[in-house]
């Protein structure tokens, strides 16, 4: 269960000192959880992919401190949900060395969401963020996201990849664990340390979780391999079946193999139910709404194909192959309402259908998948 906010305010940072100096030593800030022996996208490929907010989610802003200007937006692109802002240390959770009473004057030894034996996080052995409560800003389940959603952080040069595990007060934003802070490098100490300014990226992978929580093996392999599909554009469902050969219209009260299609492109759990229920259905509504379709809560050819469609919108043509092509092909299937093979490979059925696409909505008929025929697959026409 969610815990109150904490009443603190966000710190003031200093510059490092000898004891963070003599901590990072102690801590031994190394070995194959080190955010830079990371696999997956580097920190550029990761900050160039979340440079822009495609779609921003939240009403209004966040400070990055009580009180500060409200400058950060919670924002959509693909399927991930990223802010960029400072970066404050949780120390809450189990008690330990390095997060204690004496360490931290905020210190509850409580978090949101607990290990899998029922004992709080602890904040100095499992990197994790913090996502503000939900209030009229934001409010993140309906993005799909909840406690071990899987992050990506970035920092300067280095990623390190984490699980939500704590929420904070409902107007400020950008914290993260006591052990995430090391593996970026950041100064650890949490009365004293953190990074001030919009510096550190956070990039939440919605329906992308660890099991449990507390595994971060689990949240490394998972992290790694979501943040390469972000980066290269291409849908993360894990061992979800997007493949049909046609898309049925599902609506509240429908069940199975296409519910469970719909559901992870919606971004919900990380095992979808396969049972439309009113969450579903709350899903739907907010998704057609960003995208400019009527927002009645049923999945049709419309959203199925603005669902299986979004994404980067790279250039593609006859001869182009790869998993861009095959969400390319899944949303001509669902536009169209006959199958298009998906097999990544741009060969003249796909050709096709493309050309097909591009007449029906009034398009440059040329075959070529660029830009407008993307934005308008996108947007479900």
């Amino acid at each position: 269960m969610q815990q109150p906010p904490r009443s603190r305010t966000k710190r003031n940072r200093i510059l490092y000192c000898l004891l963070f100096a003599t901590t990072l030593l102690l801590a031994g800030v190394t070995g194959p959880a080190q955010a830079a022996e990371l696999a997956g996208p580097t920190a550029q490929q990761l900050k160039d992919k979340t440079a822009g907010c495609e779609t921003q989610l939240s009403n209004g802003k966040y400070a990055h401190d009580s009180g500060g200007s409200r400058t950060v937006a919670v924002c959509k692109t693909g399927g991930a949900v990223h802010w960029t802002a400072d970066f404050d240390v949780d120390c809450d959770g189990q008690r330990t060395t390095q997060c204690n009473e004496n360490t931290d004057p905020s210190f509850q030894p409580a978090t949101s969401w607990t290990q899998s034996d029922g004992r709080p996080l602890n904040s100095a052995g499992l990197p994790f963020i913090v996502v503000p409560l939900s209030s009229s800003i934001w409010n993140y389940q309906t993005a799909g996201i909840a406690g071990a959603t899987i992050a990506a952080v970035v920092y300067q040069d280095k990623v390190a990849y984490a699980v939500v595990g704590d929420s904070g007060p409902t107007g400020i934003i950008g914290e993260g664990s006591y052990k995430l802070a090391q593996q970026l490098g950041i100064n650890p100490n949490p009365s004293s340390g953190g990074v001030s300014g919009a510096v550190v990226t956070y990039i939440l992978f919605p329906g992308v979780k660890s099991v449990p929580i507390e595994n971060q093996t689990d949240a490394l392999s998972k992290g790694q391999a979501a943040a390469s599909s972000f980066v290269n554009g291409t849908q993360t469902c894990g061992a979800t079946n997007l493949d049909f050969t046609s898309y049925p219209t599902v609506q509240e009260g429908s069940t199975g193999a296409a519910v469970k299609a719909a559901q992870c492109l919606l971004g919900g759990t990380s095992e979808p139910s396969g049972t439309f229920d009113t969450a579903t259905t709350d899903a739907v509504k907010a998704f057609q709404t960003r995208v400019g379709l009527p927002s009645d809560g049923v999945v049709g050819a419309g959203t199925w194909t603005a669902l299986l469609a979004a994404g980067d919108k790279p250039t593609l043509r006859s001869g182009s192959t790869g998993t861009a092509v095959g969400r390319l092909q899944r949303s001509l299937t669902a536009a169209l309402g006959r199958t298009v093979g998906i097999d990544g490979q741009f060969g003249p059925v796909t050709d096709t259908a493309a050309r097909d696409y591009q007449r029906t909505r009034q398009l440059a008929v040329d075959g070529v998948v660029g830009p407008a025929t993307w934005t308008a697959l996108q947007s479900g026409r």
